[in-house]
C-alpha cells in the first residue's frame, strides 16, 4: 500500500519510526538506538536519515511529523515548548514546518507547565504526543522510563505535568556508586521490590534509605540481585509517595511504557489501591503522531 506519512518519535536514546498509509494504518515500524545523545554534537540528524534513507528514497515527497528530541536543540531542528494546557489543536498549530529531504518536514512542540503555588517547573518532548494518542484516557497518564512524567489530562487536553528523574537515579547509582558493587542483574525478586516499596511508604528520609542499600549489601542481607530489586522498588515508592500526594482521590492510571516496567509500577500502584490501564508506547506514539498529521493536514 502507499506511504502517506512517516512518523517519527525520536528521543534521547532510541528512534521509532512508522510508515502510514492514508488510512493511518501502520505499514512499517523500525526500531533503533539511534537518540540524540548518541552522537557527536551536529552528527545525530545524519545519523537519524542515514537510518531511514530507504524508506525516503522509496518515498519521494511523502511528508515526515517526528516528536520528542527532535524538537531539541540537539535534534533536527529546534521547536519552542508550548504552556499547558494542550490539545491536538494547539500543537498542531505549533508545528515547526520546513522543507528538508524533498519533502515537508514537521516537528511537534513540546508541552510545558508551571505551578506557582509550588514554584515548579517542568518541561517535555515526546511523551505529549502519546498521551494526546490515548482514546479513553484517565485523569493522569504515568510514562515511566528515565525521566518519569506524571500527566495530568482532562477533557483531552494536558493541563499539568511532573517529572520524577527514577530511572536516571537508578541507573547512576547502580553504574557510578557504592550501591553498584553490592547489586547485580538477576532474576526479578518480585518480594523484595515490595518491601522497598514498603520502605520508601514508611521512612522518608530518602537520603538515609539509599545509604541503607550500600548497608544492607556489605551486611549479606540480600543477595545482589534482590538488592537491586529492593533499590528500584525504594525509588519507584518515592516517586510513588510524592506523586500521588497531588491527587489524593486518584482511582485509576494509564501506563504508556513496555514491560516489565509498565508491569513494576503496575504492581506499585495496585499495592496503594490505585488501578492501572496499561498501554504500549509504540501504540500510544502512533495513535499520537496521526492525530497531529490529520489535525495539521500533513496526511
Amino acid at each position: 500500500m502507499t506511504t502517506a506519512l512517516i512518523g517519527v518519535d525520536w528521543g534521547s536514546s532510541n528512534l521509532r519510526a512508522f510508515r502510514f498509509n492514508s488510512q493511518g494504518e501502520v505499514l512499517e515500524t523500525r526500531h533503533a538506538a539511534h537518540g540524540v545523545t548518541r552522537f557527536p554534537a551536529g552528527e545525530a540528524t545524519a545519523a537519524m536519515l542515514a537510518r531511514l534513507r530507504d524508506w525516503l528514497d522509496a518515498c519521494p515527497g511523502v511528508p515526515m511529523l517526528l516528536c520528542g528530541m527532535a524538537g531539541s536543540k540537539l535534534g533536527w531542528r529546534e521547536a519552542p515548548y508550548l504552556p499547558a494546557p494542550a490539545d491536538l489543536a494547539t500543537l498542531s498549530r505549533g508545528l515547526v514546518r520546513f522543507e528538508a529531504e524533498q519533502r515537508q518536514v514537521a516537528i511537534i512542540p513540546g508541552v510545558s507547565s508551571f505551578e506557582d503555588c509550588a514554584g515548579f517547573r517542568d518541561v517535555m518532548r515526546g511523551e505529549e504526543t502519546q498521551a494526546l494518542g490515548l482514546s479513553a484516557p484517565a485523569p493522569l497518564l504515568i510514562a515511566p522510563g528515565t525521566h518519569s512524567k506524571w500527566i495530568r489530562l482532562e477533557d483531552a487536553r494536558i493541563t499539568g505535568l511532573h517529572t520524577a528523574m527514577t530511572g536516571e537515579l537508578y541507573a547512576v547509582l547502580r553504574q557510578h556508586s557504592l550501591i553498584a558493587g553490592v547489586t547485580c542483574d538477576g532474576a526479578w525478586d518480585a518480594a523484595a521490590f515490595q518491601q522497598g516499596l514498603d520502605n520508601a511508604s514508611a521512612h522518608p528520609d530518602w537520603l538515609t534509605q539509599l545509604f541503607g542499600v550500600r548497608a544492607r549489601g556489605v551486611q549479606g542481607e540480600m543477595p545482589p540481585a534482590s538488592l537491586a530489586a529492593w533499590l528500584s522498588g525504594l525509588l519507584i515508592g518515592y516517586e510513588l509517595v510524592q506523586g500521588l500526594a497531588r491527587y489524593p482521590d486518584l482511582q485509576q492510571v494509564a501506563i504508556v511504557a513496555s514491560a516489565p516496567l509498565s508491569d513494576h509500577y503496575a504492581s506499585a500502584l495496585a499495592s496503594r489501591g490505585i488501578e492501572s490501564q496499561l498501554i504500549d508506547g509504540d501504540q500510544a506514539v502512533v495513535h499520537g503522531l496521526w492525530r497531529v498529521a490529520k489535525e495539521a493536514q500533513l496526511a
